[in-house]
């Protein structure tokens, strides 16, 4: 018998093993919201007030929000008729005097498409008006941030467009664009009002979910929110900027 047979016959004869852990014991463990639109008629203040609550029973110090704080304006045909607050000023000071605060904790938070309308109509970034008067509200700028926990990259992101008829097929195609070389381990997608949660192209993606109600365009366009947040505990892995294993709890609320 040749070497390379020996080899082979040896490899066919071991016995399977428990690979080594590459857990380092530590966690990472926090909140995540988005498209809260305040100011909405059908904004859901008592689900969010009562998600704050509940992270604030697990020890959360951080919640981080993918968009779309307040409603806006003149987003689509037909808002006004499910818009309560009016003005930059009117719905910029309802989010501060509204918005729950996390005990001991803070709210880091972009700006999505809502947010960014008072912006083009009249050059107001209701994000630093927000931030400004709530020290424990951290705004990180329009539609796109990256924050880091425990060396963990994780991405917000607001994108645009609609709905696909797939829960998980707008997360893919995001996925699909971002390149290994930005270390994404977490990417959290506000916008769509919907909730789901995979692994795909070394990322755990998650759909963000939302604390407004079915409003008229929702309606009309036969969509139904899912009206939530999530617990996300990430396990970190030995290596600094590793996540080696991540658990995802979303917490519904069904009207």
């Amino acid at each position: 018998m040749g070497q390379v047979e020996k080899v082979l016959l040896a490899k066919m004869q071991a016995k399977p093993k428990v690979l080594n852990s590459k857990l380092s014991g530590k966690v990472v463990k926090f909140g995540v919201v988005s498209d809260t639109h305040l100011c909405s008629n059908e904004e859901k203040l008592d689900e969010l007030y009562t998600f704050y609550k509940y992270c604030e029973g697990q020890g959360i110090k951080r919640i981080l929000h993918a968009g779309d704080i307040l409603c806006g304006w003149r987003i689509y045909k037909g808002q006004e008729g499910d818009v309560k607050v009016f003005g930059a000023r009117g719905q910029a000071d309802y989010v501060v005097d509204n918005y729950p605060r996390l005990k001991g904790g803070k709210t880091l938070f972009i700006n999505g498409n809502h947010d960014e309308a008072w912006w083009k109509l009249a050059g107001v970034d209701t994000g630093d008006l927000i931030a400004n008067a709530r020290d424990d509200m951290v705004y990180l700028g329009f539609h796109q941030a990256d924050v880091l926990m425990n060396g963990i990259r994780v991405r917000l992101l607001h994108p645009d467009g609609g709905c696909s008829y797939a829960l998980s097929a707008k997360g893919q195609k995001i996925a699909e664009t971002i390149p290994y070389t930005d270390n994404v381990k977490l990417l959290v997608i506000g916008h769509y009002h919907i909730a789901h949660y995979f692994w795909y192209k070394g990322m755990h993606v998650l759909g963000a979910g939302c604390f407004e109600g079915q409003t008229s365009f929702l309606l009309r366009k036969q969509l139904i929110p899912a009206v939530g947040g999530w617990i996300v505990e990430l396990k970190l892995g030995e290596r600094d900027g590793d996540v080696a294993a991540c658990k995802t709890t979303f917490i519904p609320f069904h009207e």
